[in-house]
């Protein structure tokens, strides 16, 4: 048995193959361009993304050897909210909106009025915002529109020739109802009076369930056995979560990339508009989850990646600098609090550690009072932790200081990997099967007792310097 799993990130593609004992074949990785535009318009050309799978699948067979040929299944994960307007043949219409453009923001504000609490649809990075945006400014392009996709989906339906099909996750921000897996009224009386065909809306695939089978001529190019499985994905932060294992109530997962990402597994769900919080559904599971733009995009605004890991090196994550900040790449932040004018703050006029381990010390509070809004009934016990941060063990124990909990990283810190969990649930059953079958080992950072109280006054001045003017 040997599962496939695609990641789509930022800044390229990761691909990663696990037999049926959780072991790790390979993993190939190609790099994608940044997004262009400018005045907060982010868009792509989709055909780089299937040069980049390319790229990465043939890295991967190379690592893999004998054995790809034999491969079970595969499933693919992408950028939340990345939309991709399609004709009737799955064609591209217009460069794909990624999931961090803001020009929809007039229509985000029309639709928190309308859909008041659903946080999923808050602000103008929603899928939804986005194509009621193109409607107005772009309304030649609604004649040939059949079929709107994410970024993960547009991606297996290219692989398979099945248009029209989506995952739960990355439907969430077009207006799907979670409860139901169905589109409300009120979403396709909106794109009716928008001038849509609400029959573009995709038709829901769960996650890790028959998306379709491999094309004879995309299983030639990519050297797989035709007819190959294609399960449903999900979003990028899901996939990060099924990775690390999250399959209970109480369970934590962050998501450690250019963003900072955080769920909370619960038994229901949890919507606040006004917080960024919206809930993911999982199978039987809930999760209550926010998105912050702070993560390492907003550290390389001060250092580069040779400086920080040189300044790693040097941190005290055992001693609190006492200096508050709140750092963003730019102006604009999601959660924990939700406002699109917020720049945050910058690092203290101190020398290169303290700016660095303030930075840090940011982050971390960031996340902590992140849990605090997520809790539906109790904080998380432990965080299990993904993404390239988690590179970095002092900010993991500083991590651990703060939230005055265990941080656990898996050995294998992929989304990627999450991806090649759904891709074997059929083989297993059930995803926590699969999750369980294919876990992979984690480091554990403890909190130092000792050291938990300052830090936890710290956090408290965070919230309380930052919190009052977005109540």
């Amino acid at each position: 048995m040997l599962f496939l799993g695609i990641d789509f990130g930022t800044s390229g593609v990761r691909a990663l193959a696990v037999d049926g004992d959780g072991r790790i074949r390979g993993q190939g990785r190609a790099a994608l361009p940044e997004a262009v535009g400018e005045d907060g318009w982010r868009e792509q050309d989709p055909a780089l993304w299937l040069e980049a799978l390319t790229q990465a699948l043939a890295q991967l067979a190379a690592q893999v050897g004998a054995a790809w040929r034999q491969a079970t299944a595969l499933a693919i994960d992408g950028t939340s909210a990345t939309l991709v307007p399609a004709d009737a043949r799955g064609r591209p219409l217009r460069p794909a909106l990624m999931y961090h453009d803001q020009r929809a923001r007039a229509e985000a504000q029309m639709l928190a009025g309308r859909f008041p609490g659903n946080g999923a649809l808050a602000g103008a990075s929603a899928s939804l915002a986005k194509l009621l945006w193109l409607a107005r400014h772009e309304p030649a392009m609604l004649a040939g529109l059949r079929h709107l996709h994410h970024q993960a989906d547009w991606i297996a339906a290219q692989l398979t020739g099945c248009w029209g099909r989506s995952d739960p996750g990355n439907a969430l921000k077009l207006g799907l109802d979670a409860a139901s897996l169905r589109w409300p009224g009120a979403v396709t009386n909106l794109l009716e009076a928008a001038g849509i065909d609400p029959a573009c809306l995709p038709r829901i695939v769960p996650s890790g369930e028959v998306f379709g089978a491999l094309q004879p001529a995309w299983a030639e190019h990519l050297d797989l056995p035709a007819g190959l499985p294609v399960l449903g994905g999900t979003t990028d932060s899901l996939a990060a979560l099924i990775a690390a294992g999250v399959r209970t109530p109480g369970q934590a997962a962050s998501s450690l990339g250019s963003t900072l990402v955080l769920k909370l597994a619960a038994a229901r769900p949890l919507d606040d508009l006004a917080a960024g919080i919206y809930s993911h559904r999982l199978g039987t599971l809930w999760l209550p989850g926010g998105a912050s733009n702070a993560g390492g995009a907003a550290l390389l605004r001060h250092f580069s990646p040779a400086e920080m890991e040189a300044l790693t090196l040097q941190l005290r994550p055992e001693r609190p600098t006492g200096r508050l900040c709140y750092p963003l790449p730019a102006a604009g932040e999601r959660f924990p609090l939700n406002d699109p004018a917020f720049a945050g703050t910058p690092p203290p006029a101190a020398g290169p550690l303290t700016r660095f381990q303030a930075l840090l010390e940011g982050l971390s509070y960031i996340e902590a009072w992140g849990y605090r809004r997520l809790a539906v009934d109790a904080p998380p016990q432990a965080v299990l932790t993904l993404g390239g941060g988690t590179r970095n063990a002092a900010w993991m124990q500083l991590r651990a200081n703060v939230l005055g909990r265990p941080v656990l990283v898996p050995d294998c810190p992929e989304a990627a990997l999450g991806a090649a969990m759904l891709a074997a649930v059929p083989q297993f059953g059930t995803l926590a099967a699969a999750q369980g079958a294919l876990a992979q080992p984690c480091r554990r950072f403890e909190p130092e007792p000792w050291v938990v109280p300052p830090f936890q006054e710290r956090l408290q001045a965070f919230i309380d310097r930052f919190a009052p003017a977005h109540r």
